[in-house]
Parts: C-alpha cells; sequence; structure tokens
C-alpha cells in the first residue's frame, strides 16, 4: 500500500477514535495509540524518512495536515469529555435551599426609633469623640477635680504619648452637651435647639445583670426661652410611650441630684403585669435629668438670665430590656444567637 493511502486511512481512523471516545480515559487511549511515541502516527513518519527525495516533497504536506487534523481532535474530544463530566444534571423540581435571614439586633431597632422619635420632635441626631478631654467630660459640665466621677476607679483614663491634656474614655454623652455650648460661646452656634445623642460610652465597674462597662446612652437636651420641668416631663413621657409600646408601663419621678442640672431628677418604671418578686416588678431607675445647671450655660457662653434648658440622659440597654422583658443587660453583648434570633428584623 502506498504511504499516501496509509496515512489518509490513518486520519479518518483516528478521527473516527477520537469521535467515539466517551469519557477521558477513552480520549487519552486514542491519543497513545494514534500520537504516542510507539504510535501509529510514528510509525508512518519512520516510512516516510525511508523514502526517495521526490516522494518527500509530494507527502511532506500532506504529512502536515494529518498531524494537525488529529491534534485538533484531540483538543476537541478533550474538552467534549471534561464538559461531559462537569456538567452535572440539576433536578428542577426540587425546593429552592433556604437561604438564612439576619435579624437587626434589638439596641439597634431601639436606638433607630429613638432617633426617630426625637427627629419628629425637631431634634438633631449628633454625637462627639469616644476619646474625651477632661475638659468637656468633667470641667464644663460642673463636675470639679475632687468628684468622685473624676476616680480611676469609675474612668477609663489613657495614657496618650504627646496629648497636651489627660484624655479618657468618654463616661457620659453628656461630654458632647458640653462641646455644643462651647460652640455657642465661639459663635458658630446660636439657641435656641434641640439635639439627641445615641453613643457608646465606658466606664470601669463590674459587669453583671444590670451593669456593663461598655453601654449605649441617649442624651437630649434643649436650650430655649422660657424652658420649664413641665417641658422636661412631656418629652419623657412622648419618648417612653413611643418606644416601650406597653400599656403596662408604671413611672414616678424623684429628685435627685447630679452636678450639672438643677433641680434634678430619676425616673423610674416598673411593670403592674411582671411576676412579683421579680426584676422589673420592683421600681427600676431607667434615666437621670433635670433643668441645665446655670453653670454649665456659663461654661459655654450662654447667658443663663435669658435661656434655659432640660437635659437627661439614659441607659439603651435598660430602656430595651424594659420593652423586650429581658432580665440581664449580657444578653446585648453576649453574642448568643439564641437570644438574638428572637427578636427578628424588626421585633
Amino acid at each position: 500500500m502506498a504511504l499516501q493511502d496509509e496515512l489518509e486511512q490513518a486520519q479518518t481512523a483516528a478521527l473516527a477514535a477520537f469521535a467515539a471516545a466517551t469519557d477521558a480515559a477513552a480520549v487519552e487511549a486514542v491519543r497513545v495509540a494514534w500520537l504516542g511515541r510507539s504510535g501509529r502516527i510514528k510509525a508512518l513518519q519512520q516510512g516516510f524518512g525511508a523514502a526517495s527525495p521526490e516522494e518527500k516533497r509530494q507527502l511532506g504536506p500532506l504529512f502536515n495536515t494529518v498531524m494537525e487534523a488529529l491534534k485538533a481532535a484531540l483538543v476537541d474530544a478533550q474538552a467534549r469529555v471534561s464538559s461531559a463530566e462537569t456538567d452535572v444534571p440539576i433536578d428542577l423540581t426540587l425546593p429552592e435551599r433556604p437561604r438564612p435571614v439576619g435579624s437587626v439586633h434589638p439596641l439597634s431597632q431601639v436606638a433607630e426609633e429613638v432617633e426617630r422619635i426625637f427627629s419628629s420632635m425637631g431634634y438633631a441626631v449628633v454625637d462627639g469623640p469616644h476619646i474625651e478631654a477632661d475638659e468637656f467630660n468633667f470641667g464644663r459640665l460642673n463636675i470639679p477635680p475632687d468628684h468622685p466621677a473624676r476616680d480611676s476607679q469609675d474612668t477609663f483614663w489613657l495614657d496618650l504619648p504627646g496629648a497636651a491634656e489627660k484624655r479618657l474614655l468618654r463616661t457620659h454623652t453628656s461630654s458632647v452637651q458640653s462641646r455644643t455650648y462651647q460652640q455657642v460661646g465661639l459663635g458658630k452656634l446660636t439657641p435656641p435647639f434641640r439635639r439627641v445623642v445615641v453613643g457608646k460610652v465606658f466606664r470601669y465597674e463590674a459587669v453583671d445583670a444590670t451593669h456593663d462597662n461598655t453601654f449605649t446612652q441617649v442624651e437630649g437636651f434643649v436650650v430655649d426661652r422660657d424652658i420649664t420641668v413641665a417641658h422636661l416631663i412631656g418629652t419623657i413621657r412622648t419618648m417612653l410611650t413611643a418606644v416601650l409600646r406597653r400599656d403596662d408601663v408604671e413611672v414616678r419621678l424623684r429628685p435627685s441630684f447630679f452636678p450639672f442640672v438643677e433641680p434634678g431628677f430619676e425616673v423610674d418604671v416598673r411593670l403592674t403585669s411582671a411576676e412579683p418578686g421579680s426584676r422589673f416588678a420592683r421600681w427600676v431607675e431607667l434615666l437621670g435629668c433635670g433643668m441645665i445647671h446655670p453653670r454649665v450655660l456659663e461654661a459655654g457662653g450662654i447667658d443663663p438670665a435669658e435661656w434655659q434648658g432640660f437635659a437627661f440622659g439614659l441607659g439603651l440597654e435598660r430602656l430595651a430590656m424594659i420593652r423586650h422583658g429581658i432580665a440581664d443587660i449580657r444578653v446585648f453583648n453576649g453574642a448568643d444567637l439564641r437570644s438574638l434570633e428572637q427578636f427578628g428584623a424588626y421585633g
């Protein structure tokens, strides 16, 4: 048989073998049989080497064509069996896999509501730095150097190299008050104004069911003319009614002392539906409030004879505990999904 006929038959047979291969192993077997070192094409190449110069000139182009055709068939066969092996059948009748839906943290829920409620009453939502200066956290709030709140047992003091004065992690959001009043003294802000702060505060104290060293505080303050305690009580009542969403809440107002207000009050609540002896069956302190002390206004350059105001501060965790009937504050920062998942997206 002439070498030309052998080449043409080899091409036809090899292309058919590649086309018939159904998996990677079969394709590899065809490759070895035809293109391997001991394959059929290798034997034909040896016959080509023994041909005369005239035959080589005639068969050379045919040899190249056969080799290119077989290599292309190899690539196509490898791609075909590879896609077939990875193309796993899909059962379109199977139900969709459920996607887990996260939930908004209960503190974030209540914080959003508090900000929305006060915004509807004309309050601007503001915040200040967590690392604060003694001046704004204590000095401008009528808290003298010998006040117990400045003690290291109550406050996280920071030793910052190069700082002109001592820094601390703010112990209350009242520091935003003193920063706001400073803007008045600098001529950058003019009363009247209403502002509310929702932010983290830090105190060096033991953690138990009702106390944490890091918690969220809501601070509201108003500076205007002819402001009285009646305005303060009305604001607190509006806020508690809108946030707590309960009809079993009993509220009382009692005198108390805070250096930055005069007179000062504490607001306590209890749940009339709570089981006797339980935590919320007893009076629970919710917030401190009062009329802004004249010295605090004067420290910010505000004339207390012309302007008056009130301020209040409460723990957001305590508010959420009363709303949801949670007895332990550690639920909020404990990262226990069994507890947090109960509240849902907007539970």
